[in-house]
């Protein structure tokens, strides 16, 4: 496995601070980003501690706001591994659900994915990928989530889209729908738990950050496809098939 360098979206809590950890460990250069500067440095200075020699740069950067994005690029001279991983969530049905909490929704969780990927497109070096976050509720629904799920399945499109539009730059361009206990899912896991007990629905048994950081900087940045939507779920990895259309 090379060094190479890796950038970080959301970087200081669930999924992202366990990327940015598994990546330090495999003695990756890491480039930590989020949007509050406190908790950044936290994270920032708490590896710097854990790993001496670790090359870290942590970047205050909002996903969601392209004046943010502009300032932070400038600090960033070249990338290796792009992972857009920033994301919230704001549930509601569809008929409760405010024009804010669509385009809060929306606004962080694709269109902060173009804005990043946008601004520092040029900063990838040839032959490094860039890694989405989707969810299983992009290709299936889920209840309350209709911000959420239409996002997601938006940034699955931009992720078989920049597949084909990025192999003439030599970039690859993958998908992880991952299954994991984060702070974004445990309020949901409580709520099933008082409903089921502690024999939840198989849907709802989830693996572990870390896990998740496991696979993608173990595995996938060095994997050769393009185009792939990753499913992980603890130690179970697959991805998903391409449609089949069947004549009616």
């Amino acid at each position: 496995m090379k060094k190479q360098t890796i950038l970080i979206t959301g970087a200081t809590r669930g999924i992202g601070w366990a990327l940015a950890q598994e990546a330090i460990r495999k003695k990756h250069k890491v480039i930590l980003t989020g949007r509050d500067p406190l908790a950044l440095k936290k994270r920032a200075d708490t590896l710097k501690k854990d790993f001496p020699n670790a090359e870290i740069q942590a970047i205050e950067l909002d996903v969601s706001n392209r004046l943010s994005i502009q300032k932070a690029s400038q600090l960033i001279t070249e990338i290796d591994i792009l992972i857009n991983n920033a994301g919230i969530t704001a549930d509601s049905t569809f008929l409760k659900m405010t024009t804010k909490t669509w385009d809060d929704v929306i606004s962080t969780n694709l269109t902060g994915v173009f804005n990043v990927t946008h601004a520092l497109i040029n900063k990838l070096n040839p032959g490094g990928q860039l890694i989405m976050m989707t969810s299983k509720s992009a290709l299936f629904g889920n209840f309350g989530q209709t911000n959420y799920s239409a996002a997601k399945a938006g940034v699955i499109a931009l992720t078989k889209t920049l597949a084909q539009e990025l192999k003439k730059l030599n970039l690859r361009v993958n998908c992880v729908s991952p299954a994991a206990k984060t702070d974004m899912t445990l309020p949901i896991l409580e709520k099933l738990e008082e409903h089921y007990g502690q024999e939840l629905p198989k849907e709802w048994q989830l693996g572990s950050s870390s896990e998740v950081a496991h696979f993608i900087i173990n595995d996938l940045i060095d994997r050769p496809e393009t185009g792939k939507i990753f499913s992980v779920n603890g130690s179970e990895i697959g991805y998903w098939s391409d449609p089949v259309f069947h004549k009616l």
